[in-house]
Order: structure tokens, then sequence, then C-alpha cells
């Protein structure tokens, strides 16, 4: 039968829960809870350890009266790995004289343990979280005590369970936050050396590691070659493709950890040496391109507070990913320019050449119209009728290359920036009418009906008039040239609003022509 909790106890829990629940710091959690529970049992010390899953070890961060220091236990050891591994609670009268005793962390600490008592924190679903452990009460632990503090840690593995969410959400909203910095680094700088040491520096910032480095792949020597290397001062290291860990991950294109640098084969300590630096743990990936080509590696190196963490990898993997995008956007920028300059040329040399041919064009042109229209006038005697039908198609055709010289002239001078518009006042029905005029005679031949619908009141509108009425004439001959005998051409103009709010004029051209 569970030994009874005393009403006093029970206040004590529930006033600990109130608080635990108020709390969504995860390290001022542990805090509140170890210090509660130490000051409601009268135990001298307390630790909460955590149980982390992909290690499989219960680490303590807080622990007190070791203020500063981290206890990583394994499963298999002392009192806390067997009641993180059985799920049940374990009392300890005298720690030294029991088996299950650990005493590394005494020896480590220079603490002496007498008594523990040490309880399971579970989650919603009965998940091991981690352990709560007590020490050293002078009257030793009784059953009140092991139920009192079993209540508490039932009730607090729920709002521990809440601050591990929380806090990897803002852990996470912490870190996607420095990754689109990152991003808005790529995308302004365009200095290689530059945006790489940025991000070899927001790296080890944001995994919380002593360095970084970037390597990239030079195929034709067959090399690894560091162009960002913290702690380097501008020192260029050279390394064989496929020695050491960063050309193992540059030759099999996937990401390593390693917990010791010093114990795995692959690890090549000739830069430690050259450097001084002594590394401890590594998380390397690789850098792709947009064709999936290894192009260089990333390297971190000895994380603060332990060892790198499936996140960290995925973090690291994305940060690669940008830094190859930096390496290609350099490279990008590099042809760009290259095809700007060449462009500019070509661009130079169209335009020489329409202005070259324009001119040369138009100028037997002026001597062909001209002849044309004194002979089809008369003033040197009437024409028989065949020479007449001849000499109105030789006129018609060089008004039309006429036409298409002058458009290739004002092409010209817009592509070179000639071309000054004048704004003032326009009154839009007038020059519509004027140009809709202009084209009678010709409607008249082709039998077409040309219209004008304008607004009454339509205001003035600020234009270049000679461009407008250019603009309005090639809109109103197009749409005439392409309309069938008995079709409709129709020239409108309406005031609207602009999304923005300002009032503006709608000119429309339509025709019955196809298309």
């Amino acid at each position: 039968m569970p030994p009874e909790i005393s009403a006093e106890k029970l206040r004590g829990v529930l006033e600990v829960v109130r608080l635990a629940n108020a709390e969504t710091d995860l390290g001022s959690l542990i805090t509140l809870v170890t210090q509660q529970a130490c000051a409601l049992l009268s135990a001298d010390r307390g630790s909460l350890y955590l149980l982390e899953k992909e290690t499989g070890e219960l680490r303590s961060s807080m622990a007190l009266g070791l203020q500063g220091k981290t206890i990583r236990l394994k499963l298999d050891q002392g009192v806390a790995g067997l009641v993180a591994t059985t799920g049940q609670p374990i009392v300890v009268d005298h720690a030294y004289a029991d088996a299950r005793f650990y005493r590394a962390v005494d020896e480590a600490t220079g603490y002496r343990t007498e008594q523990i008592l040490c309880v399971p924190i579970k989650g919603r679903r009965g998940e091991i979280l981690g352990v709560l452990e007590l020490l050293n009460k002078p009257t030793g632990f009784t059953p009140e005590d092991e139920a009192v503090l079993g209540l508490l840690a039932s009730q607090a593995g729920v709002a521990l369970a809440n601050a591990q969410i929380y806090d990897g959400l803002r852990t996470n909203l912490d870190r996607l936050s420095r990754l689109m910095k990152v991003g808005t680094a790529i995308s302004s700088e365009l200095d290689l050396d530059a945006l790489l040491r940025t991000i070899s520096q927001t790296t080890s910032h944001l995994l919380q590691a002593e360095r970084s480095t970037v390597f990239l792949v030079d195929r034709a020597r067959g090399e690894l070659w560091s162009r960002v290397a913290e702690g380097l001062d501008q020192q260029e290291i050279r390394i064989p493709m496929r020695v050491g860990i960063a050309g193992s991950v540059a030759t099999a294109g996937t990401p390593v950890r390693i917990s010791d640098a010093y114990t795995d084969p692959r690890f090549n300590p000739d830069v430690d040496k050259r450097t001084g630096f002594h590394t401890h743990n590594i998380l390397c990936a690789p850098m792709r391109n947009a064709r999936g080509q290894v192009i260089g590696v990333f390297q971190v190196l000895n994380k603060r507070g332990g060892d790198f963490t499936v996140l960290d990898e995925q973090l690291l993997s994305s940060l690669s990913s940008q830094a190859a995008v930096a390496i290609e956007n350099a490279q990008l920028y590099d042809e760009v320019q290259r095809a700007y300059t060449e462009l500019r040329v070509l661009d130079k040399m169209k335009s020489d050449f329409l202005n070259t041919v324009s001119h040369e064009l138009r100028t037997p042109l002026a001597p062909i119209l001209g002849y044309s229209e004194i002979l089809l006038s008369g003033s040197m005697g009437q024409l028989p009728a065949g020479c007449r039908r001849g000499i109105e198609a030789i006129a018609e055709s060089g008004k039309r290359l006429h036409a298409i010289v002058e458009s290739l002239l004002i092409f010209v001078r817009l592509d070179q920036g000639e071309v000054a518009l004048s704004r003032e006042p326009v009154d839009l029905a007038l020059a519509l009418h004027k140009v809709v005029e202009s084209f009678h005679a010709k409607a008249d031949e082709r039998k077409l009906q040309l219209a004008v619908e304008v607004v009454e009141g339509l205001p003035q509108v600020l234009a270049d008039p000679q461009e407008l009425q250019t603009a309005l004439t090639h809109l109103v001959g197009n749409a005439a040239k392409f309309t069938l005998a008995g079709g409709r051409v129709t020239v409108a103009a309406k005031p609207t609003v602009e999304p923005d709010g300002r009032l503006a004029v709608e000119i429309a051209v339509r025709d019955t022509g196809g298309g």
C-alpha cells in the first residue's frame, strides 16, 4: 500500500507544479524543479538528468552545488542510469556500500554521497524523459519522500515536455533566422572570400563550434584547398583530394560526424600540427552545385559542450548548399559580366548597322519620291494609263519604304537614348480626329469606315504631341492595313482610374480585321 502523503507536502508539490507550469524556458525550469525538490524534502543536493535519445546518455547541466559543471552518464552507469533504464524509483541508504553507486562523479567533484533518492521523469505517453535525483538527507529518505518526489516528477514531466517543445521551436526559429541572414548575405555579396568568411563565422556561432573551414575542390590538381578558415590568418591549406575527413567527404559525397577525431583513421593531423590547433570532434558536409557535383566541403570543428547532433548535421547541410550557391553565383556573375561586355559590343554594331542602312536607304528615296510626285502631278505632261499605274506603284512602295526607314531611325534614336520626350498638355480628342482624318482618303479607297468615339469632356493629357501622333498613326495605319474592304476601324478614348488612384485616359483602336 503506497504511503500517505501529508497535506503540507501535497501543498508543496502543488506549488512547485504551479510554478513549473508557468515556466517555458527549459534551463530555468530544470533549475526551479531541482531547487524546489531539495527544499521540499530537505536534501543537500540534487540533479535533474535529461535523456539524450541520440547518444543514449543522461546529461545534467543543473546540479546543485556543482555550478558550471556538466555531468554525463551512460544508461549502465550509477543509480540514475539504472532508474532511466528500468523506469523504477530507487532509494539508497548507504551509497558506498551499494554496488549500483557510480563513484566517478564524487571523485570528479570532491563531494561525498551518502543517501540517494532517484525517480524517473516520464512524458505523457510514459516515455522516459530523464531522472530527478536527490542526495544526502540528514535523517535519511523515507517512503513518503519517495512518494512525494515521484508525484512531483510525474507532474514535472508534463511541464518538462512542454518546455522541451518550446525550447526546440525557439532554437529552430533562431537557426532559421540565421539561415535567412546567411541567405541575405549570399544574395548581396559577390566577393567570394568575404561571403564565405561571413558564412563560416555564422556557422561557428550557430553550431556553437570553435572553428569552421571551407575547402574548395581543385580538380585539375586533385586537391582540396581552404579559402576561408577561421584562425588561419589568411594561410592557404592544400591537401590531397582523398586525404583526411574532408577528403573522404569530398570523395564519398556524404556528411560525417566524428566524436573523437584522433581515434578515427581517416583523420589527418597535419593541419593541426601546422596551425597549432587541436581538433576534438568534427562535423563535415559536402557542398554540391545545382548539377549535384561536389564542389567543396564545409567542415566545423569542436562543438562546445558536447558532440555534434543530427540537427547540427541538417543545419550544416543547408548552409553548405547556400555556400555552394555562393560559389556558383560568383562564377555566373563573372560569366554574365563577360557576356554583358560582348553584348554591348554587338549592340553597338547593331545600332551602327541600322543607322548606316537607314541613312543609305533614305538618300536614294528622296529623288524617287520627289520625281514620282512630279510625274503624277502632270506638270511634265499627261502619262499613259499603263505608265501612271506603274509610277503610282513606285510611289506607294517608296512611301512604305520611307515609313520603314523612319521607324528604323526612331528605333535607333530610342535605343541610343537620343529621344527626349517633352511633356505638355494635349487635347486628345483633337489629336485623335487629326490622325483619323489623315486616313480618310485611303479608307474611302478601300471602302473602310473610320470612327472616333470620345467621351464628352475628356480631360487634357500630358504627353509629347509629336511622338503621340506618331504612335497613334502607326496604330490606326496597322488596323486599316489588316481590315478587309467594308470593315470598320474605331478609335476610342475614355477616362479611367489607375490601381494607385491616379486619373488616366485609356485609348483603344479596334478593328474588324483578323487577329
